[in-house]
């Protein structure tokens, strides 16, 4: 498989889709246990959520990362 990554400048790496879906699952597992589709339903159903908050600093990490999980 050849590699398609992209080098904008020299030093800098514009990820793949592949590479920026394993790191946003990679979060999830790693900060919350769960694969990256399991938060993402999580997320959409609002269960992380109090009063419009997330409470937990691994929640909110991890969906920082959720547009590396986004096709573009």
């Amino acid at each position: 498989m050849a590699n398609e990554t992209l080098e904008i400048e020299p030093g800098i790496h514009e990820l793949t889709d592949a590479e920026a879906r394993t790191i946003f699952e990679n979060a999830a597992r790693h900060y919350l246990h769960m694969s990256g589709d399991e938060f993402l339903r999580a997320w959409k159903e609002g269960r992380f959520s109090e009063n419009g908050a997330c409470a937990d600093p691994n929640v909110a990490y991890v969906s920082m990362l959720i547009p590396l999980a986004e096709p573009r």
